[in-house]
């Protein structure tokens, strides 16, 4: 049992040193393609920012047209209706 643990621990070490070594190379290559992914996150936050607005314009409507109607005295109301 010691052994394997000495063994995974050396297989560890082993991998976080050829991570040290190997990171500036794979940042080199993978920056473009986190530089897309960081764009087009940012451009599909905007988009859905701005739905959200006008979905939070149209509820504001509907609850101003709600409470108007809610205000509006009963007489007036069957006049509409008519």
């Amino acid at each position: 049992m010691r052994i394997l643990g000495t063994v995974f621990l050396v297989g560890a070490g082993v991998i976080a040193v050829g991570a040290v070594i190997a990171a500036p190379r794979i940042l080199r290559v993978a920056r473009p393609l986190v530089r897309d992914g960081l764009k087009r996150g940012m451009e599909f936050y905007e988009r859905v920012r701005g739905a959200a607005a006008e979905f939070s314009e149209d509820v504001e409507d509907l609850v101003a047209e709600v409470k108007a109607e809610v205000t509006t005295p009963a007489a007036a109301r069957s006049v509409e209706k008519t």
